[in-house]
Order: C-alpha cells, then structure tokens, then sequence
C-alpha cells in the first residue's frame, strides 16, 4: 500500500453538504493504514518521513494513492506527556484570560529557529540498531535493566507505529529519572483494587506495574482497577497497555494526565493534560485498540516539529493571545493546544479524563507540572462477568466485520478500525527491518548512547536510589509478572545466566553433575534437603528450575523421556473422564492415548484443532478435564490456536497441555497462551545433539505442580542426573542453534515451495501456509521443521534416501539435519485408515533442518530430487508426473469432453 506525502485532507465529496465537510476534515478522514498487532499483510511502502510530526496517533498517513480512508479514531493525534528534568515551581494561578506558559528551555532543549523553512530531513535506520541505541540513551538517565525494558517496549512500541511517544521522549529529556524517586508504595488494597504512590518514578514503570495488578485481580475476581498517582514523567502510548492487556481476552480502559498543555472549550489558558485515553477490546478477529488524545495534538508533537524546524498543522494549537498559530514555539511559549474537534464535546470528554485520572487516584489537580504528580488509573474487565467470553468475542468481531464492510460513501475504499493505521505501519517498518528517523533526532539519541558505557559484568542491576534497589518491592513484584522473568535480559543471555545456582564452594563455571542415588543424612533423626534422586537431586533442581524460569512457570520437572512427561499429565485425569486431542499429534502420544489410556476408563477425543467450533463441541461434550494439544502440530506443522482453546477449556474447568517441543521456549511460549501445563522435549532442541532422551513439564499453579511431582516420585519417571547436566549443557546453546536452524529452514522451504515436483510445503514460515498469521500471533518464529508431499510414495521414499546430508532418523531438533518419511517411522503407530482419515499421506517427507552451510543442503536435496525423478520416470516438466499418470489424466481429460458434448 504505497504511501502518498501526509497533508491535510481537502475532502471532495459531498459538495453540497458544507456540515458534513468540515466534520470529516476535521475530525475522521486522512490518508490511513491499518492495525493488526503486527500480524497483519504487509504493506508496500511507508515511511515515516510522510507523517507531520506529532500528526498520527498511531502511525504516518499510509493509504493508495489518491485514495482516501476513513478512521473510526476521531483524531489520531496521540499526545504525550512532557519530560521531567527539575524545573522551577509555577506561581499561583491567576483568573487572566492571557496567562504565560512559559516551560524553561533546560527542560526541552535549546530553542531551534522558527518553523517555515525547509525542515529536517530523515534518516533511514535499522530496527535493530534503533532498538540498542535508544536503550544505551535510557540507560544514561540510571535506570535499571527491568525498567529500562518496559521504558523500551513502550517506546518502541510507539515508535515503530509512527507515533510521537516514542524516541523524542529520550532526546529531549522527557524520561529523565527524577533524583528525589523512591520505591513504589501500595496506598490502598483490596481484592480489587490497589492505589499505588509512585514516589517520581517513571510513569511508564510505574503505569506497567498498575497494569500487571489490575490484570492479576481480574483474571482472579473478574475485575481489577488500580490507580497511581505522583509520577513524573510520561506514560507513553498508551495503546501498549490496552492492547498487552486485550491479547489476554480482557477488556482494558486506560486513562493517563499530564501537565497543564491544553485549553478547554472556549479558554486559552491550558487547563488540561493531553489526556490520553486507551481502549482495548478482545474479539475473535483480534483486539480492537483505541489510542487517542483528547487534544488535537501532541505536546511532544510540537517539540518535534521544532527539533525539525517544522510547521505544526494549523488548527491545532493557538499562541499566548489566542490565535491560531503554525508556529511550534509559539504554541510552546505560553500559548496552548486545543481539544481535539474543538468544540464542547472534546472539552467535556478531556475534563472526565482530567477526572477520573486526577483527583480519584490522589493525583496533583492544579500545577501539575510543578509538583511532578501525575495521575493514571487502569481498569481491566473479564468478559465473563457478564456471560461468555467467547460469544462476546464472536460477536464483537461481528460488530468490527459490519463497520469494515459497511457502504462506503464516494471516495473512501477502506473504512479503518481503531488502531489498524499504526500497527499495519509497525508490521510494513518490521518487514523491511529498517524505519526513517528525523536526521537531528537520530543525533541526538546517538550522541546520547555514545555516552553510556556498559558495566563491566554481565547485565547489572543498579538502580538510582543507591545499591540494587528496584522501583517495586519484592511483594508488589510478585503480583507483577513480568514475561521477561524479573531479569530484563534477552532469552539467549538467560539461557547462559539463569538465576538459579546450587552451593558450589569451588565456584565452577559450568553446573556440577552429582552422579549419585544417595546422600548422607545429617544424624539419624534428620533429613538434609536431599536423601534419593528419584525424589530429588541438585543437578535436576538446576535444570528444572531453569526450564521454569525460562517459561515463567511456577515448577519445572524433569522426566525420563517426552512420553513419561505426557504419561504423567494423563495420571491428572481419572476414570470415566475424557480427555480432548488434536487428529494431528506425534505418533507416540497418539499410541499413549488411543492403546493405553482406553484401558483405565478414560474416553478420548480427537478432532480438527483448527475447527474451534469443533474443538468447543467436544470440550463440552462430555466430562473434560484435560485438553492436550500441539502448535505446530507434527508432522503436518497446523497452527493451533492455544489461547482460544485455553479459554474453552478453562470455562469447563479442564485443564490444557501443550506439546511445544517443536518450538520450545525460544520460539514460543504456551504458559503465556494461557495453559496450564507446557511439555518440551529435552531430546530435541533443549539437547540438541541426539544425545539425551528426556521431557521437561512446566506448569502454574501450586496444586498442579505438588500434583506432578506426586506421580513422578511416586512411578520414577525422573531424568537422570547426567542426561539433566547434559540438558543443561544443551540450553546454553540453544537460542544459537535454533535461530540458525530456523534461518536455514525458511531457505529450504521457499526452494521446496518452487520445485515442480512437490504439491504442498508445511512450514508456518510461509505466508501460503494457512496458520501463517494465527503462527505469527502467538510465535516469534517458525522454527526448523517442515514437511512436504510430492503425491508419489515412491519418489519420496528415493528422495530421503539419497540425501547425503540428511540423516534417515526419527526425531527432530539435531545440529545435523534429518529427514524422514513419518508415516513409516514416528507416525507407523497410528494405523493406516486412521492416517488416512486424518489427512497424513503415506509419501509426506519430514525435513529437521541443521546448521550446516543451506547452499550445501539445497544442492543437496537437488541432486536426490533428480535422482528420484530418473528412477521413478516422472517427468519434472509435467509437475512430477509419471508417464502413465499423464496418459491417465489426459484419456480421463477427453471422457470429460465427451461427457459434456453428450450433455
């Protein structure tokens, strides 16, 4: 969707209607893009050089040339609360019609020249390089690494959605942590609410925290409301927080103010804050975000526009006199920004905000700037306080579906939701890995970073009041989870430095392996912490509780093998219970459920996971209690929806397990989908070398894990300490491994997807593979497996055989590649009709691709695939088939044709 220059929209249609006009120019219609979490279809091209600065609440104008769209977000303008370096206290208010607001020039910067000239032009920068050099500018202001995370997210966020609470907060100081900030305190608590002190932290901290208490109280009593009040600085956009919240299928409202940048109706004194408002709201199409100011532009718009040169849109904001100026300065020195259409309604619906985020939370009501107190309120509702969730999501997409597609007047070609504009230009700036930046804001950031210096050990986490004192307590973080387990590090770094330690007293740098059944007790009548490694070892602790922490599970466990994991999970359902299944699932855990548990009275169930309907009817159905499931599914590699599924099952009580050995916690994480327990293969990826048999369970809940433990104490289906230390020795690597295999694989898939003697290509990695969005979704990647048809048995029996580089092998997550044919070999289990049934051909090829040089493996393939064709006559240019085949299908062509002319 190719990008035109953002303007101001001169609205053609409806000549006649002068009313309806200067409605839509002012309020709803502009070049657009649209919102999907960024998991929607890509984009042409969008640039962020297209977007007015501070103009867009969400994103740049990005639409078809000469084609205009119309957002329901009435004006996107998303405004940000202003920075907080000290600054001198604002005298007592005056009832003068031309009151000076005058912010001091150390807060924002030296004054740029006035806006009219040419402007500053942009610079295309990496994502990737974005993304450290603004973290190196956070850290120069002394926050932590778990703060200077959240501060990052939100940043970004809002950055790579064109949107000005981004990076200009960094440049101009505007996260600038106060010196006077303490620990965050908890005012006021109940089981469903909480107020919480600030204490000049950073809002975004701050607001995060708010948000993670509120979700935790209504995922626990069906509704969470938390307050805060005395932060310093902005909250960001707030369209983060409504959409993390949403993502978890609930409904969030979130309402932040800001200092004194805005004038109510009919005044030109600023009285109010910008005062944001985010909405988010689940539905079966995807959350529906709403992120939007209530003034017509952002504070940090008009610092933009000044560190550009820039003119602001007319209209928007007025000088120290009350008229309407362009002039950037002007409206900062003294002057004021208007609510957003300008009239009553705008000002009512700021004064509510001014309201509810101000007085009710114990925040500042009148200089606020001055006394650094500013308020916030988050509000989060499950669905199913009022019925079920699932139907309120069915029909809220309905809802979302008639206003896309209703009757579009004269010269409009998409009607846009909330929100679509900036994440449809998040998703275009992620494919192309890089995003244009103002060339004098990109300086500054980078002249920012270059003055930070990392510490000299591995991911400190000094804090500014002094040693390592974090924002929040250690009570309040653990209500707060946070899906970066505490530590702010990337997942390759945790997998070399968890957390988790034994007493070693000789410091080794690697973990000790106690190769041991016994241990000595303390005297006759004690027990020390460990006595028999069935029922616990130091070296198994290690892996289990790394496993846990990686996962943000509560316990982690250690088995045997994948199977005695998975057997384990089926000991949670008792007689005459069912359990429901995917048709598609290893052949092992199809033998386990469909020969072994029917003879204990256990009923189960499989069905096409990617039908929901389906999968609703049998959770409820009969006396569920556990659903099991795969994503992707082996070896057709189908996307589940886990999170949906989740909900379903939940609503019957059952609980849920996810094989995610495929993924296994680098990719993708089940726990955080909403199950219950999550199983992950230590022989595949965790070990990586096929040197270990082995299946790691993690799982939430205090009941659950005393549950698991009970039956892997009491049936012995441990991991052994050396395979554990082995499984250890694996992690380290793990994230390096996978991501290679991964680059690999996307390779070969897109070389197999072309060649004409293949049907189809499963790989979640391709944008013709049906899951690929509902993959991207709840995936960071596709991972290394994939399988292929070429419709012909006995081809796709030479083809495995004559790859030299793919070992014929069972199992999957090797540093070498393998290839198999499942149906004889990990599926040969499940019998033939039942393969048949379920769609699994007999000639399907399972590739687990290794780390080796991807030319080597494609010429590889290549080379078998001509092998194949030769000694099976299937000619390459009839798309791989035989000769007979083509003699069959060309005589059946002509009965056809007799048949019609019959006809």
């Amino acid at each position: 969707r190719p990008t035109p220059p953002a303007r101001s929209a001169t609205i053609t249609v409806f000549p006649s209607l002068l009313m309806l006009r200067k409605a839509l120019a002012t309020v709803a219609v502009r070049p657009d893009s649209s919102r999907s979490s960024t998991h929607r279809r890509p984009l042409t091209v969008v640039r962020a050089t297209n977007a007015t600065p501070g103009q867009g609440m969400r994103g740049s104008g990005a639409t078809k040339p000469g084609v205009m769209s119309v957002s329901l977000n009435t004006l996107s303008t998303r405004l940000p609360r202003p920075p907080t370096a000290p600054r001198p206290a604002f005298g007592h208010r005056r009832s003068h019609p031309r009151r000076t607001f005058d912010p001091p020039r150390a807060l924002f910067g030296k004054k740029q020249p006035a806006p009219g000239g040419p402007g500053g032009t942009d610079v295309s920068v990496s994502i990737t390089e974005l993304t450290e050099t603004c973290r190196k500018a956070i850290k120069t202001y002394g926050y932590d690494d778990d703060e200077t995370k959240v501060l990052l997210d939100v940043m970004m966020y809002a950055q790579l959605r064109g949107n000005n609470q981004g990076i200009i907060k960094v440049t101009t100081g505007g996260i600038k942590r106060d010196p006077e900030c303490k620990p965050v305190v908890t005012e006021h608590e109940t089981k469903l609410s909480a107020n919480l002190n600030g204490n000049k932290n950073a809002g975004m901290v701050v607001l995060h925290g708010a948000m993670e208490i509120a979700v935790q109280k209504a995922q626990t009593h069906g509704f969470g409301i938390c307050g805060t009040n005395n932060t310093s600085t902005s909250t960001g956009a707030l369209g983060f927080y409504a959409e993390q919240i949403a993502k978890k299928g609930l409904i969030a409202c979130v309402l932040a103010v800001s200092p004194e940048f805005v004038a109510p109706n009919g005044a030109i004194e600023p009285i109010f804050g910008t005062n944001p408002i985010g909405v988010g709201v689940p539905t079966a199409n995807g959350p529906v975000i709403l992120d939007m100011a209530t003034s017509a532009y952002s504070f940090f718009g008009l610092l933009e526009a000044r560190t550009a040169g820039k003119k602001i849109p007319k209209g928007v904001a007025m000088d120290a006199s009350g008229e309407i100026t362009e002039d950037a300065n002007a409206a900062i020195d003294g002057g004021a920004i208007k609510t957003f259409d300008g009239s009553y309604k705008s000002s009512n619906l700021a004064l509510i905000v001014e309201l509810l985020g101000g007085p009710l939370v114990g925040a500042a009501v009148r200089d606020k700037m001055a006394t650094k107190n500013w308020g916030n309120l988050v509000i989060v509702i499950d669905p199913t306080l009022l019925g079920d969730a699932g139907e309120f999501e069915k029909a809220a997409a309905v809802v979302t579906s008639r206003v896309k597609n209703a009757k579009k007047a004269p010269g409009v070609h998409e009607i846009l939701l909330p929100g679509e504009r900036g994440d449809a230009f998040s998703e275009d700036v992620h494919r192309k890995g890089v995003i244009d930046v103002e060339k004098n804001l990109w300086k500054g950031l980078k002249g920012l970073a270059d003055t930070w210096v990392e510490p000299g050990g591995v991911g400190g986490n000094t804090s500014a009041y002094g040693g390592n004192t974090p924002a929040y307590t250690s009570a309040q973080m653990e209500t707060i989870r946070n899906s970066s387990a505490g530590s702010g590090w990337g997942f390759a770094t945790r997998l070399l430095h968890p957390t988790v330690s034994v007493d070693d007293p000789f410091n080794s740098t690697n973990p000790p392996l106690y190769q041991t059944a016994t241990f000595g007790q303390p005297s006759a009548t004690t027990n020390g912490p460990y006595d028999y490694t069935r029922s616990g070892n130091p070296t198994r602790d290690l892996l289990e509780k790394q496993m846990a922490e990686l996962e943000g599970a509560d316990r982690g466990f250690a088995f045997s093998s994948g199977m005695s994991a998975l057997m384990c999970v089926t000991r949670l359902v008792k007689t005459g219970e069912r359990i429901v299944t995917g048709d598609d699932i290893y052949g092992g855990t199809s033998r386990l459920l469909d020969q072994v548990l029917p003879k204990v009275g256990i009923e189960v169930v499989h069905v096409d996971t990617n039908d929901l309907r389906a999968v609703e009817r049998a959770i409820n159905g009969g006396p569920t209690t556990m659903v099991m499931l795969e994503s992707p599914t082996n070896p057709r590699l189908q996307i589940t929806d886990i999170e949906s599924i989740a909900a379903m099952a939940h609503k019957k009580g059952a609980l849920v397990c996810v094989d995610n050995s495929i993924m296994a916690p680098v990719f993708q994480n089940p726990l955080e989908l909403g199950a219950d327990i999550c199983m992950t293969s230590a022989t595949k990826f965790i070990s990586g070398q096929s040197d270990v048999t082995g299946g790691i369970l993690t799982c939430n809940g205090d009941q659950l894990g005393k549950d698991i433990y009970f039956h892997q104490n009491a049936e012995g289906t441990h991991l052994g300490p050396f395979d554990c230390w082995l499984a250890l020795r694996g992690l380290k690597t793990m994230s390096l491994r996978m991501e290679r295999q991964q680059d690999n694989t996307q390779v070969l898939a897109e070389w197999l997807e072309q060649h004409p003697l293949v049907k189809f290509v499963n790989y979640p990695g391709l944008k013709s593979n049906a899951g690929y969005e509902l993959h991207k979704k709840q995936a960071s990647g596709a991972g290394s497996i994939l399988s292929f048809s070429t419709g012909n048995v006995e081809l796709s029996k030479i083809v495995v055989e004559q790859a030299k580089l793919f070992k014929i092998t069972v199992s999957f997550g090797n540093t070498t590649s393998l290839i198999s044919l499942p149906c004889f070999m990990s599926h040969a289990s499940i019998p033939p009709e039942v393969r048949a049934a379920r769609g699994l051909p007999d000639d399907l090829v399972r590739i687990s691709t290794g780390i080796e040089n991807v030319r080597d493996l494609v010429t590889d393939l290549d080379q078998a695939f001509q092998i194949a064709a030769r000694e099976t006559g299937v000619s390459v240019g009839n798309g791989g088939a035989t000769p007979a085949q083509t003699r069959e299908e060309e005589l059946l062509a002509k009965i056809a044709m007799l048949e019609a002319q019959l006809e």
